[in-house]
């Protein structure tokens, strides 16, 4: 039952009470994004003067939006008419160079993921 112009993510613990549900399962997405050379060399120019990292806040809108419209895919392309409880969780993985020091250059992997309902 998919109506338009409505969102099926949702925060609610527990869908209205006057829905009848007929099946639940697990619906989740992922992905990995990196920032570009360019927004690694700004953010190590401005982590040298202090202050918001503001290329890097732009990494991480476009990987929230991205998987919780990856979520949405999801949901509908397994047939659920809402997803409850929706829930997004962020990973630094940083990958280890010579010496045993960090790369700047780690991506970050946004999980999200929630309960399908099916009335």
């Amino acid at each position: 039952m998919q109506s338009l112009g409505r969102d099926n993510l949702n925060t609610l613990s527990a869908p209205l009470p006057h829905r009848k549900i007929s099946a639940s399962g697990l619906v989740m997405s992922n992905i990995t994004v990196s920032p570009s050379w360019w927004q690694i060399f700004l953010g190590s120019m401005r982590s040298i003067f202090g202050g918001n990292v503001a290329s890097y806040d732009k990494v991480l809108a476009f990987g929230r939006s991205e998987v919780m419209q990856r979520l949405r895919e999801q949901a509908i392309g397994e047939g659920w008419d809402d997803v409850i409880n929706v829930r997004v969780e962020t990973s630094a993985v940083m990958n280890k160079i010579k010496g045993g020091n960090q790369n700047k250059s780690g991506t970050l992997e946004f999980l999200a993921y929630g309960t399908g309902i099916r009335e």
